[in-house]
């Protein structure tokens, strides 16, 4: 028996849970599932980062506080328990649970002991829907990728965290599968990026700009700290990074595995920033890190793996799209990193298919979920034990 630690990515909610949120929170639902009923100890956590400027713009909108829009939008996301009978068994609010600011205090200190920030002047082009500044040769005809938005030119003098100090040993972590990314593409393109080179990245907003909304940076009250850097770390504090020191250990540092699923916009967040921080503040890295693509109504012609589709890999199984949605599915959990890959001559042919193959990984458990407790904020209705 393991133990296995697995989250979503925790979404803004300045706008209403849709179908993609559906698609990563169930495909992290199996990945729990199936490990529990192989008799692991698991604990499945999500959540909904708070901290972002668009959640203060939304409110502002409205006419109100962003203490009442931000908690309205977290109920909408924790409603999808019960909608989408989900058995996660942890859900954080970064703007109200206790757990998270003391945490992220403690992760910045030890961040400040590395030496790993520093303060200097900045203009750039800031996108608030990825909320991050963008160099102009990452945009397309002067937009966002991302949100097809015009990005505002933004001066401030923030704290800025070392980045390229890590750039080595991310790329050895990352090459070497210490740091494993699922697909295989996607791990090609997060090498690419770090060997292109890593710059510094501001890691605080001025509280001017951030209309008050935010975790303040300890020691500088005219600073908070930057959304990304401040919501990366509920991987960490929701288990007890800070304030439960003996829970922490037991879900994070001493687990056997630690896996994120997340979609695949936000993969330089996690796949490079996060780990380096981890390592800047001494905390274990995640293990895993499964990339999904997107599910689109208007959808341009998906993405081409540099695995072809029919060939063998001893990686999970995926189901690359025929049609013109993108589609990949969560890698399946039933193969291993090290299953042993079958002869190629005894691969069965198949018909060509115009829409993806189901794959059953497990039947269906008709057991309710093993669950004690589900925590959310202050008031726990779920977390699994420590066995006594």
């Amino acid at each position: 028996m393991s133990r296995y630690t697995v989250t979503t990515a925790i979404p803004y909610v300045n706008g209403r849970p849709h179908v993609g949120h559906a698609l990563e929170l169930v495909e992290t639902d199996v990945l729990a599932r199936h490990r529990r009923q192989r008799g692991d100890e698991v604990r499945f956590q999500t959540g909904t980062d708070d901290n972002a400027l668009k959640n203060v713009q939304g409110a502002e909108a409205e006419g109100i506080s962003p203490a009442k829009y931000v908690e309205r939008g977290a109920q909408s996301f924790l409603a999808l328990r019960d909608v989408l009978d989900l058995s996660f068994d942890d859900f954080i609010k970064t703007s109200s649970d206790p757990r998270h600011k003391s945490g992220v205090d403690k992760f910045w200190a030890a961040c400040v002991e590395r030496g790993d920030f520093y303060r200097k002047s900045y203009a750039g082009l800031y996108c608030v829907g990825c909320e991050l500044f963008y160099p102009p040769d990452e945009l397309i005809d002067g937009r966002c990728a991302e949100h097809g938005t015009v990005p505002e030119m933004v001066e401030e003098n923030n704290w800025f965290f070392r980045l390229s100090a890590y750039q080595h040993q991310l790329h050895d972590l990352i090459a070497s599968d210490t740091l494993r990314i699922e697909p295989a593409f996607r791990k090609n393109e997060v090498l690419s990026f770090i060997d292109s080179g890593l710059a510094d990245f501001s890691c605080s907003r001025s509280m001017t700009r951030a209309r008050g909304w935010g975790i303040p940076v300890p020691g500088d009250p005219d600073q908070v700290i930057y959304v990304w850097f401040d919501a990366l770390t509920n991987y960490i504090t929701a288990p007890g990074y800070g304030t439960d020191d003996e829970n922490f250990r037991y879900w994070w540092e001493d687990a056997d595995e630690r896996v994120h699923v997340i979609g695949k916009g936000i993969i330089r967040f996690h796949a490079v920033y996060w780990p380096a921080m981890l390592l800047s503040a001494g905390v274990r890295l995640p293990d895993t890190i499964f990339v999904h693509e997107y599910l689109t109504a208007t959808s341009p012609a998906p993405e081409t793996p540099t695995t072809p589709p029919n060939a063998w890999s001893p990686a999970p199984t995926r189901i690359w799209p025929t049609t013109s949605a993108t589609l990949s599915t969560a890698p399946c959990p039933c193969f291993s990193a090290t299953a042993k890959a079958p002869s190629p001559t005894s691969r069965r042919t198949t018909r060509r298919r115009t829409t993806p193959r189901r794959t059953i990984c497990a039947p269906p458990d008709p057991r309710p979920p093993r669950l004690s407790t589900v925590r959310s904020g202050s008031s726990t209705f779920g977390v699994p034990p420590k066995p006594s």
